[in-house]
């Protein structure tokens, strides 16, 4: 038998005062640094960004790229002098997994590191390509947690209140630190159903019912999901359910007409959870700055863009020490705000909706085009369901050069007579809008689940590359 060693027990692992005083749990936070002047967000981002180039100064990934671009972490006086960083994206973490597999040399961490200090490891959720490691310490969880709580209790979740967790509790983070920051850090009580795959869609309408749940927290594709589901059993979702706040992640609006109760969207992936969360205001999102310094950047030349502009998101995150993001182009799409004070008196930045991810832009004739674009342009229509899925193929016409075209798959509406007319008006639209030629292919009501995972997906997938088999 191996030997038997004392584990690192997870109460006395952590600094509980010092976490507490550095990153305010929620009800603290809504009369603290929600509220911090602008003055004092800039002293505290730019004494943490100091401590986070330190922290990733001894990690070979950040060795090897600031030496490639001649930068040294004592460049920066302040967080005036961020831009001076070097930027990286997903493609550099998968050439540094490739280096070193099969954690890669951007870990501060590794699992025999665990003997000492409590650490959890979790993967991205690969829609863009393979899963991407992650080792989180115990202060990364908790911090992560705090910001998870901090936004389940701006948008309506309280103490006592029961929420039903419909998203995937898998190798990806968001289930779990969803659960960790309702229990721990919101006196909140987390029911576990996840997916649809995990717990059928009709079992989860009849536990909301059952035990009064007072939020669901999932993706709004899957909000939809469960309101048609509860439909179909005789069940009013406006009326029939305890349900006070939604908490979702996209368009909200058609979530809020479906449950007759306030829907609200957030920003967060993988590697640092939670970074911004909209707030009763409901006019763009909340960034947590004392956990993250945020900057949007051009899409080819990477330089940081005013207000208003659409680029890149750039996030550099100042709490993390199991892995660091220290500028990293997660080529998420969005835009930042003009800095002005929230009708609910923060000051802190906000960050636009979630427009799409730009590594699935397609040039089509020399046009940019994103498929969450298209989807978006197209799915309010009167004639089709809000169902979507694009694909891109290489097609060689008769007698002519391969090129690339594009195609929406759009479900249609119950009752709609002519497909071919609202696919040829379809394509009008999307002309209209775009600017290129955008094929159409109207189906029937729910036969796109296959493609999109709609039911049982948390993040529905909307976009395939065809373009490795030639076609037509």
């Amino acid at each position: 038998m191996r030997e038997i060693v004392k584990p690192p027990y997870y109460y006395n692992s952590i600094d509980w005062d010092r976490l507490v005083k550095e990153y305010e749990p929620p009800f603290e936070f809504m009369s603290g640094t929600r509220l911090w002047s602008r003055d004092r967000i800039a002293a505290a981002q730019t004494e943490r960004l100091k401590g986070a180039l330190e922290r990733a100064s001894e990690v070979p990934f950040y060795q090897r790229l600031w030496a490639d671009h001649g930068f040294q972490p004592g460049d920066v006086k302040s967080v005036d002098d961020l831009s001076k960083v070097p930027q990286y994206t997903i493609d550099d973490i998968r050439v540094s997994i490739d280096r070193e597999p099969p954690f890669g040399d951007y870990q501060s961490h590794h699992f025999a590191d665990g003997a000492h200090t409590p650490l959890r490891f979790y993967t991205s959720g690969g829609t863009t390509g393979m899963p991407r490691p992650t080792i989180y310490t115990q202060w990364d969880r908790e911090v992560g947690a705090i910001l998870s709580a901090r936004t389940f209790l701006m948008q309506g979740v309280r103490p006592g209140d029961a929420v039903i967790n419909a998203w995937a509790y898998s190798t990806h983070n968001a289930a779990w630190i969803m659960d960790h920051g309702l229990w721990h850090w919101l006196g909140a009580i987390p029911i576990t159903t996840g997916t649809g795959n995990v717990t059928p869609t009709e079992k989860q309408v009849e536990m909301a019912q059952l035990y009064g749940a007072a939020s669901i927290t999932a993706t709004s594709d899957y909000l939809l999901h469960i309101a048609d589901t509860a439909r179909r059993m005789g069940i009013d979702p406006k009326n029939d359910l305890n349900l006070k706040t939604l908490l979702s992640f996209g368009d909200t609006a058609a979530v809020e007409e479906a449950f007759g109760v306030p829907a609200y969207d957030s920003y967060a992936f993988h590697e640092v959870q939670y970074v911004a969360a909209e707030c009763e205001a409901k006019d763009g999102l909340h960034i947590f700055e004392d956990a993250f310094v945020i900057e949007v950047v051009d899409f080819e030349t990477g330089e940081v863009l005013p207000p208003g502009h659409r680029g890149n998101i750039v996030v550099t995150c100042l709490y993390k020490t199991g892995t660091h993001q220290i500028r990293y182009n997660i080529q998420d799409i969005s835009a930042t705000h003009e800095l002005t004070e929230c009708a609910c008196g923060s000051v802190h930045r906000k960050l636009d909706y979630f427009q799409g991810r730009s590594d699935t832009m397609v040039k089509l004739r020399g046009v940019n085009v994103w498929p969450e674009a298209c989807g978006k342009i197209i799915q309010d229509n009167p004639g089709v369901s809000g169902e979507y899925f694009v694909y891109v193929e290489r097609v060689t016409p008769p007698g002519k050069m391969a090129r690339e075209e594009m195609t929406v798959m759009v479900e249609a509406a119950d009752g709609v007579g002519d497909r071919d007319r609202l696919g040829a008006d379809l394509e009008k639209l999307l002309k209209q809008k775009i600017g290129v030629q955008i094929g159409v292919e109207v189906v029937d009501r729910d036969s796109l689940r296959e493609l999109t995972g709609h039911g049982h997906r948390a993040k529905l997938k909307r976009f395939e590359d065809r373009r490795g088999v030639l076609a037509r």
